[in-house]
């Protein structure tokens, strides 16, 4: 049997949502720091190693293009929530509507 439980306040809709980009955002900050540190190291220890053949590039272009997906999942899902929030509102028209 289903309950017809009273939907949650606006504002506690609104707090979620804040909170999750919030979250996002300081998710790929903290992705972006550690990126920045950690290949700075790798740098450093090739400076002091002898400056051979730039290993650490390998490194850094890997692990750029798991940071450049990062990135692009971090702004198309903010225009993909807007887009099936819109989609969402559309369809509940249609049916208060009765289409």
């Amino acid at each position: 049997m289903e309950e017809n439980l009273p939907a949650p306040p606006l504002d506690d809709k609104v707090r979620e949502k804040a909170e999750k980009r919030v979250k996002e955002r300081i998710e790929l900050l903290s992705h972006i720091g550690t990126y920045v540190v950690i290949n700075a190291f790798l740098v450093l220890i090739w400076a002091l190693s002898g400056s051979g053949y730039p290993w650490f590039l390998w490194v850094m272009g890997g692990w750029g293009i798991g940071l450049v997906f990062h990135i692009i999942g971090y702004f198309s899902g903010r225009r993909g929530g807007a887009a099936k929030d819109r989609m969402i509102q559309k369809e509940m028209e249609k049916i208060k509507q009765g289409k």
